[in-house]
């Protein structure tokens, strides 16, 4: 799937629990090691690392770093990973809805192997896979489909963000949606053993999904959507009545 084209890291040293609540201009102790900055934490021009946002400080496996919170609305971080839809077309850019105030721009050119006279020609409405490259509330927010991980040249099909085609794409709060993209999310694991299916989590909340039959695509979705507040051993139930009632169909 495409959630998994991920790299293993070396691993975060265990953030102070007792610290773990911060507030806007609080410090972020990340412990020297190289870590990714997600919503709500920022590093200054001095190097300093601060909250810009109420939340509970989190980690995830892969070295990213958070804030929290049950915020509604998306506010892009350099590095995240979001699913958006193109509105416009403009020469050398596009435009993308990915839930923000202002639409954010994806240049032709930032492409794998993309070159002037060879690169995507793609149309208004095309739901994209992208990572934002530039986050800054003084100027646009600049996505790019290029890799570090998956180096796949455009035309292949083959990379890991670009166009999303077929399938159907949900919307879901932030706060699941970076659940969804924790290396041991239960809810994908306990589907993954049942099913085959592609997947693609934006951290604005948007999420593309692609399987065998629009009968499992819908079941995927609901079972991702119902498991926002469910412990484990509900997450499992759920998911075998689902796949049941499906394969009874």
């Amino acid at each position: 799937s495409l959630q998994g084209h991920r790299m293993d890291r070396k691993k975060h040293p265990r953030l102070d629990a007792k610290a773990s609540t911060k507030f806007p201009g609080d410090k972020v102790d990340l412990g020297g090691v190289p870590t990714r900055l997600g919503n709500g934490i920022v590093q200054e021009q001095g190097g300093q690392v601060i909250a810009t946002r109420y939340g509970a400080l989190k980690q995830s496996s892969g070295n990213r770093v958070w804030i929290d919170n049950y915020q509604k609305r998306y506010v892009a971080s350099v590095g995240d990973w979001v699913v958006g839809v193109i509105t416009e077309k403009h020469g050398d850019n596009y435009r993308l809805d990915i839930g923000e105030d202002q639409p954010a721009r994806l240049p032709s050119l930032s492409f794998e192997g993309a070159t002037k006279r060879n690169k995507p020609n793609l149309e208004v409405g095309s739901l994209m896979y992208c990572t934002v490259v530039m986050a800054n509330k003084h100027m646009e927010t600049e996505l790019s489909c290029i890799s570090p991980y998956v180096k796949k040249e455009w035309v292949t099909g083959e990379g890991l963000f670009g166009p999303l085609k077929d399938g159907y794409v949900f919307k879901c709060s932030l706060r699941l949606a970076r659940r969804l993209m924790q290396a041991k999310c239960h809810v994908l694991k306990a589907l993954g053993e049942l099913l085959k299916f592609e997947l693609a989590i934006g951290l604005n909340g948007q999420v593309w999904v692609n399987s065998g039959s629009e009968m499992e695509t819908v079941l995927i979705c609901n079972a991702i959507k119902n498991s926002e507040f469910m412990s484990e051993s509900e997450i499992d139930k759920m998911v075998g009545i689902l796949v049941r009632h499906a394969a009874s169909q």
